[in-house]
């Protein structure tokens, strides 16, 4: 059953999957082209010497934003299609417990968007070994922990507000969300995420639950 319950999360999300690997190779390949263009513009002591003394990012801003795009992109086409014309009722009414139903689904966003993150960090970190030092990769990773982090977070939260039956509530869900996401991509220094990173693991943890509430909410027909 749970074969079958992957494969027809599959079947909806595999166009955003392919197109996301697009995304994620054009974003690659401008990370390298534009690293490449710093070291020989600037030189290697000068590109170094910003990302040691003036803080700057070894990745593109736009490479912030990619891991909670994909988690927006997956959860929408994984859990729209369920509320149009209340659809999800007869997955709840498959021969499993709700609860089993619900994971499936999430668990299935959560191992896609934990393999794209997985597959940009090492391509990201193999290839940039080739202009910058063990040490400053180690600092890119402190870095794009949090963005991953908020991917999923993203993910979770519009599963939350998508499976939620009440619009009102909705909006309320999406507002909290909202505030929730700027926790994970708040400007700030390189490395100052660390000693943080364990509050937003345990708010995605939280968050976790809250998808399986508005479930619940959804099969007993609430009205308000």
């Amino acid at each position: 059953m749970f074969s079958a319950l992957f494969y027809k999360e599959w079947i909806k999300t595999r166009r955003v999957i392919l197109m996301t690997g697009i995304i994620l190779a054009a974003l690659i390949v401008y990370t390298f082209i534009n690293t490449g263009q710093m070291f020989r513009i600037s030189g290697h002591v000068q590109t170094w010497s910003s990302v040691l003394l003036k803080d700057m990012s070894v990745l593109p801003e736009i490479a912030k934003w990619f891991p909670l795009l994909v988690g927006l992109l997956v959860g929408l086409v994984q859990f729209v299609p369920e509320m149009t014309d209340k659809r999800l009722k007869l997955t709840l009414h498959l021969p499993l417990p709700e609860l089993k139903i619900v994971l499936s689904a999430l668990l299935y966003g959560a191992i896609v968007l934990f393999l794209i993150y997985l597959l940009m960090y090492m391509i990201l970190g193999a290839g940039l070994r080739f202009y910058y030092a063990t040490e400053i990769i180690t600092s890119m990773t402190w870095q794009l922990l949090p963005y991953f982090l908020g991917g999923l977070a993203g993910y979770i939260f519009t599963a939350w507000v998508c499976l939620e039956p009440i619009w009102r509530q909705r909006i309320f869900n999406a507002s909290a969300a909202v505030g929730g996401l700027y926790l994970f991509f708040m400007d700030a220094k390189q490395g100052a995420y660390i000693t943080f990173l364990p509050y937003l693991v345990a708010l995605v943890i939280v968050g976790f639950c809250f998808p399986f509430y508005s479930a619940a909410r959804f099969k007993d027909g609430a009205q308000k």
